[in-house]
């Protein structure tokens, strides 16, 4: 990974993060600097994506259709095979940790199945299955989805819902990641929106096509975000709740970089 959080607390001096920025800026990596918080910055994102993906699954949207989804709007990686490269278990003790501090706003699936994953030892990658199954004899194409953690899946899939439409699986993962950006910015977990957009882009491919989620809320507009985020909340809930700072720029029509000029 080329991105490198600095974490940092009222208690730190300005000369230890110096330092601190100096020796990952030596490691030939992109440093940004940000408060200490649960998650602290990316993974907080993360999971929030993460957890809108499980959502989509429980759904009816599969494994593969939800991975080529993702490539298609501008991720790197698909949603699933973004779990399984973190590892099922570490998304499981994640989401755990966050429904704690954050409530059921963070997460969106049922944590059950990413508990009854670990159980199963489908860990993701490292373990040769997770979601998908990691063959060294596979070769390109699509990976299969792992029989075991379908099952589980399906175990857990909604009765009579009908799967979202991929353009709606495109923006609600999406505008998640970004309204818990706003959040980060809001809660001063960073300091600014270009660290936004370069701890985003560096640290776990964040479409960077559209230049990361503060950019893309200047080019989108706030209150175009505003409205599509309203959109969801009617249906899907509270999670959909734009951030206060976005509604704050939705009403004076100003642009979320303009921050810069007080910093």
């Amino acid at each position: 990974m080329p991105l490198l959080e600095i974490i940092t607390t009222d208690q730190t001096s300005k000369e230890t993060t110096a330092a601190a920025v100096e020796v990952g800026l030596k490691q030939k990596k992109t440093v940004i600097v940000v408060k200490d918080g649960p998650g602290f910055y990316t993974t907080r994102v993360i999971g929030a994506l993460m957890g809108e993906a499980f959502a989509c699954i429980q759904e009816g949207t599969s494994p593969t259709d939800l991975d080529k989804l993702f490539v298609k709007f501008g991720w790197p990686v698909g949603g699933a095979t973004l779990v399984d490269e973190v590892g099922i278990d570490v998304a499981y003790k994640v989401t755990k940790y966050f429904l704690e501090v954050f409530g059921e706003r963070i997460s969106a699936g049922d944590p059950r199945v990413i508990e009854e994953l670990v159980e199963a030892g489908c860990l993701g990658r490292k373990s040769g299955k997770g979601i998908f199954l990691y063959r060294s004899s596979t070769k390109g194409g699509a990976r299969p989805v792992n029989p075991v953690a379908q099952k589980i899946m399906d175990k857990y899939k909604k009765e009579g819902q009908v799967a979202p439409n991929g353009e709606d699986v495109q923006w609600r993962t999406y505008l998640r990641s970004v309204n818990e950006a706003a959040l980060c910015l809001q809660e001063d977990i960073i300091a600014n929106p270009v660290d936004g957009n370069i701890g985003l882009i560096f640290g776990i491919g964040h479409c960077p096509q559209r230049g990361g989620p503060f950019q893309f809320l200047d080019t989108y507009g706030a209150q175009a975000f505003v409205d599509k985020m309203r959109g969801y909340e009617d249906s899907l809930g509270f999670r959909f709740e734009p951030a206060q700072i976005v509604l704050d720029y939705a009403k004076s029509g100003k642009k979320v970089h303009v921050r810069l000029m007080f910093i």
